[in-house]
């Protein structure tokens, strides 16, 4: 008799049982909706998907990129100077200061934007967009900050130390030498940002009385009545997803190619 041997592939396999459950067989419905008529008896149908690309909804997506991309780059501008003093060895505080940004992410962020409105009211600040963008800020802002901190932890030194010796001035030495070699941290960042940013509903909601509709809430508002428009959206809106995952995985590999020889 042979006996068992485990292997480490087995060890994937609750994570992998959990993945179809959970992710792959609700994709498959997903695709079914989105597909099929809603009347019955069902059948083959594009109409869900030629309905995604009405004025209403080409203007949700167009909505939603934009404040996508001005929440993250908002992020960038407030999380990379936070990231980068982090980093260095002279800010005594920086591990505390870490564990501080990384606090708020284990509340829920629900229950962390709730308590935002509530700040807002009793501010007397108005709910609106603003508001909203604010919010998203708050929520998505360690992820800006983590994923930088962590990449220009991983910076030689002694690059550093080189460009100073060769009489770099302190603003160069961060343009030319640490901002190129942390472009991997900013990508994941903006990463980890955009797309929740541009997909989210109960902040945008929330914190602006239902007056910034995002494609998150275009997908909750057809939810109940129409579930293959609300399944026809949210396919679109993983596609774009995976295709800014994918340019944004391909220029990380050239990146790191780049600097191969630095790190």
């Amino acid at each position: 008799m042979k006996k068992f041997k485990m292997k480490r592939s087995y060890l994937a396999l609750p994570y992998a049982v959990w993945l179809t459950i959970f992710f792959f067989v609700p994709m498959l419905f997903i695709l079914f909706y989105a597909f099929m008529t809603k009347e019955a008896p069902q059948e083959f149908t594009f109409k869900h998907i030629t309905a995604v690309f009405s004025s209403t909804y080409v203007q949700g997506f167009l909505r939603s990129i934009f404040y996508g991309f001005l929440v993250t780059l908002i992020c960038l501008i407030l999380g990379y100077p936070v990231a980068y003093v982090l980093s260095q060895k002279r800010f005594k505080l920086g591990g505390i200061v870490v564990v501080l940004f990384i606090l708020p992410m284990w509340i829920n962020f629900l229950i962390r934007t709730l308590a935002l409105k509530s700040l807002f009211y009793s501010l007397g600040i108005a709910l609106g967009k603003g508001t909203a963008i604010a919010g998203m800020v708050y929520d998505f802002l360690p992820f800006m900050i983590l994923p930088i901190y962590t990449t220009l932890l991983k910076i030689d030194k002694n690059l550093i130390e080189a460009s100073e010796d060769l009489g770099a001035p302190p603003f160069t030495v961060i343009l030319k030498t640490v901002l190129p070699l942390s472009v991997p941290g900013i990508i994941s960042g903006c990463l980890m940002v955009f797309m929740p940013s541009m997909s989210t509903y109960a902040i945008s909601d929330t914190l602006s009385g239902g007056n910034f509709p995002l494609i998150g809430t275009l997908i909750r508002l057809n939810y109940n009545n129409n579930w293959g428009l609300s399944s026809a959206i949210a396919i679109i809106m993983l596609i774009f997803i995976f295709i800014s995952m994918l340019i944004s995985y391909k220029f990380n590999d050239k990146e790191e190619l780049k600097g191969g020889g630095l790190w």
